[in-house]
């Protein structure tokens, strides 16, 4: 060991003596280039070499070993290796918690990728609702249409049940036989078909071919709305 520290006390000679060298030819303005490469490297060696080398030196020492100020380096080198341990631990449950955390993290992004889906299916729930809910729209009001059309169809067969039930009319009476004559020959000439119930179908009804209770022949709208009757609903 001593022969550690004579070598580190050269090398930190000479790097001390190289420095003085330079500052000495730079105060008498000569051109010289300061190598770093020659003077950190032998600094360095030097002062490591040196500081290795004392407690070695010091502990083959007996006045070292009786120096109290040794042994307050040695308990104080055991509370920093003690310091040194514990910050270790730290250091290892700390790569735990980081550890657990990330777990965590990869947990929360599968959730969350889990509720975004699950808010993309309610969605496409919501518009195939939507949709249907328009279907039932347009089958009611076609049901509507259709109950209409029905209840137009009951009342025209209660009417032509109605013209059946009646009693027919052969020209009995001498007065009326001149109407009827006129009736048929309207009839030969006009196409507008006045139903039982009041209602006039023109060629363009809906319910003309269907109106077969007919009590008179119109040959224009306002004749038959003369005659009190009325045009249909539909």
């Amino acid at each position: 060991m001593t022969a550690l520290l004579v070598i580190g006390l050269l090398c930190f000679c000479f790097a001390i003596g190289y420095a003085a060298f330079f500052l000495l030819q730079k105060k008498q303005n000569r051109q010289i280039v300061f190598s770093k490469v020659l003077f950190y490297p032998f600094l360095i060696t030097g002062l490591i070499f040196s500081i290795m080398s004392v407690p070695f030196l010091v502990s083959e020492s007996p006045k070292a070993q009786a120096d109290p100020s040794s042994e307050q380096l040695l308990k104080e080198q055991k509370q920093l290796t003690s310091e040194l341990s514990r910050l270790k631990t730290d250091k290892e449950k700390l790569s735990s918690s980081l550890e657990d955390v990330t777990k965590e993290k990869e947990i929360l992004s599968k959730q969350l990728e889990n509720i975004t889906s699950e808010k993309e299916t309610v969605k496409q729930q919501k518009q195939t609702i939507q949709e249907l809910q328009e279907k039932i729209d347009k089958l009611t009001t076609n049901n509507k249409s259709l109950k209409k059309e029905n209840t137009n169809l009951k009342k025209d067969a209660q009417s032509s049940t109605v013209q059946r039930s009646a009693p027919k009319d052969n020209g009995s009476y001498t007065g009326g036989h001149e109407s009827q004559k006129n009736t048929k020959k309207e009839s030969g000439a006009c196409n507008i078909k006045g139903s039982v119930n009041g209602i006039y179908h023109t060629p363009s009804s809906r319910y003309y071919s269907r109106t077969k209770n007919v009590t008179k022949m119109f040959c224009s709208v306002a004749e038959a709305e003369r005659a009190g009757y009325r045009a249909p609903k539909q």
